[in-house]
């Protein structure tokens, strides 16, 4: 009884490793740790193989033990080789259903079984079990496995998750300089998609694929600084606050230096009161001392800036050197011009309590700002294209901006992964598809790759009145923006407005369970696809929901996207491409 009770005890080991699997098979893409990159073999085949070796010893072992089929017991390696397959083809199963940033992969059920089968070889000792019949018997399992599970047509070929995690990596790094108009970042960046372009084959539509255009842009290359003082005799020290972490500047900011100034709290009955109405609530502070800012909510910053109120505006700039307004959250953008006065936006938690009142303000504030306002700067979009196979004259076009916000200082910089680092990247993997000879396309696909869209749409404005292809032979315009997340869907611009199209759009996604859903929005100028569709040119905007909530600060870095939808936004735009004419 003990010795039965003992071999029962070898099954627990193999059921409960199968548990563990299944476990990690259900955990969210965005949960599952960093994996390095190998050269010579992928990382995650080599570990299929290996958990799945591990579940064939567990097993054999546990077969080998057992009396009740004494057949069994005798030739463990063939069953043990068999449910190997099917256990991993239904751990593929199951990653294809789920809508959790996870693939299906055909290569990883290859991995699985040849893991599990050389394990076999070895535990069995060597190839004594191994018969020519067996031999060809276990491969041709393998092969028929792989076939069933997941072999796919060439067009339904996966994106490379970890290429594009290297890509977002590289247009987000510090040498990128936030893909703007300081340093050259935003010709680093073009630079490095060139090449990657090169890489993939692809023709170019304008000579080295550079379309050059040029542009007003209000810069901030030099220092950035603010600090808060003491007014009273103590020997207090000044608090410092951090470029893009604690404050940053409006767009539109010209160069100031001022050195303790005084505070004006502000609120809207001092805004609304009128210039005299003003003078009486901040009595003492607009006649006495030269230099004043003035500190304003969110609320009355947006009150005081309403068109209605531009004479009010133009008196109040005459009283102060400045204007701080303490925000929620720091949104930085590009601007085409500057400003007549300095403008800040402070985080209000980091700003001193008490001083967005009517109340004497203890502090004085010195704030440095280095502006440059760069006239006709060039820069450039960039366009491929691979030509069509039978109708090379109808185009479909695949659109991503690259530029980002630059710099705000000359130390801080704005990373861009998810805004637009994914959306390029997912350009990339969409080019690589097509660009292999088995997945030419009937109609031609154009990529491209958008310049200075911060700065208000212009590289993409420029492209429309300065088309490389002709715009009515554009069948269909997919843009892509904010690609790093999908762990609630996706939105689709345009959606009501090309209803047909989005119907086809989400039969497909019904269809494959690409993403958790989809929503469609209408008309909005907030993307590179705004200038085509206002030309004719049938367009979509995709932007995936979810997950990091960083957008134009200095959080939008690499390590917090989790590309949940990353893959599923691939396949239903290639689907959706390939039933508008990019079918091989």
């Amino acid at each position: 009884m003990a010795q039965s009770s003992s071999r029962k005890l070898y099954a627990v080991p193999p059921v409960l490793w199968a548990i563990i699997m299944l476990v990690l098979t259900l955990t969210p893409a965005k949960e599952m740790p960093r994996t390095p990159d190998w050269k010579l073999l992928a990382f995650d085949t080599a570990a299929h193989a290996g958990v799945f070796a591990v579940l064939a010893v567990l097993s054999w072992v546990a077969l080998r033990q057992q009396r009740r089929w004494p057949a069994l017991a005798q030739r463990p390696a063939m069953p043990v080789l068999i449910g190997s397959v099917l256990f991993g083809g239904l751990i593929e199963i199951l990653q294809y259903l789920m809508a959790v940033g996870r693939q299906a992969e055909w290569s990883d059920l290859v991995g699985d079984s040849l893991g599990a089968a050389l394990a076999l070889l070895l535990i069995s000792g060597g190839w004594h079990w191994w018969t020519r019949r067996q031999m060809a018997t276990s491969l041709l399992l393998l092969l028929l496995s792989s076939s069933l599970f997941f072999v796919r047509p060439a067009q339904a070929q996966a994106p490379d998750l970890g290429r594009a995690r290297r890509t977002i990596e590289a247009l987000a790094a510090p040498n990128m300089h936030g893909r703007g108009y300081v340093q050259g970042g935003e010709h680093q960046a073009a630079a490095y998609l060139r090449g990657r372009l090169r890489q993939l084959g692809l023709q170019p539509l304008a000579p080295d694929f550079m379309q050059s255009f040029t542009l007003d842009v209000n810069t901030f290359p030099g220092k950035l600084e603010l600090q808060l003082g003491y007014q009273s005799r103590l020997s207090m020290p000044a608090v410092s606050f951090t470029p893009g972490i604690d404050f940053i500047a409006s767009p539109e900011s010209p160069s100031a230096a001022t050195t303790a100034a005084s505070l004006i709290p502000a609120d809207t009955a001092a805004l609304y009161g009128g210039e005299a109405k003003a003078r009486e609530l901040l009595s003492g502070y607009l006649d006495s001392k030269p230099n004043q800012f003035l500190v304003l909510s969110q609320r009355a910053e947006n009150q005081l800036t309403a068109p209605s109120n531009a004479d009010l505006l133009a008196k109040w700039e005459r009283m102060y050197k400045a204007r701080l307004v303490l925000v929620n959250k720091l949104t930085a953008s590009v601007a085409e011009q500057q400003g007549k006065q300095p403008h800040l936006e402070v985080l209000a938690s980091k700003w001193p309590p008490g001083q967005t009142s009517n109340a004497a303000a203890p502090f004085t504030a010195t704030l440095r700002v280095d502006a440059e306002l760069k006239r006709n700067y060039q820069t450039q979009n960039l366009a491929a294209i691979v030509r069509g196979r039978t109708q090379p004259d109808s185009f479909l076009v695949v659109s991503a901006h690259y530029d980002h916000l630059g710099m705000m200082g000359n130390k801080t910089y704005f990373p861009g992964a998810n805004d637009n680092a994914s959306g390029v990247a997912l350009l990339l993997e969409l080019a690589a598809h097509y660009a292999r000879p088995e997945n030419r396309p009937i109609y031609s696909v154009v990529f491209l790759l958008f310049g200075a869209e911060e700065a208000g749409l212009v590289g993409s404005r420029y492209f429309v009145a300065h088309p490389l292809v002709p715009l009515p032979h554009i069948k269909f315009l997919v843009n892509l923006d904010l690609l790093g997340t999908g762990e609630e869907g996706a939105t689709v611009v345009n959606g009501k407005v090309y209803e047909p199209a989005y119907q086809r759009l989400t039969a497909l996604n019904e269809a494959h369970h690409y993403l958790p859903r989809l929503t469609a929005r209408g008309r909005a100028a907030n993307s590179d696809h705004f200038p085509f569709s206002e030309a004719g040119v049938p367009a979509f905007f995709l932007y995936t929901r979810g997950g990091s909530q960083a957008y134009h600060d200095v959080h939008d870095v690499p390590g917090a996207l989790s590309l949940a939808g990353f893959a599923g936004a691939f396949g239903l735009v290639r689907d959706f491409l390939n039933d508008l004419g990019a079918r091989p």
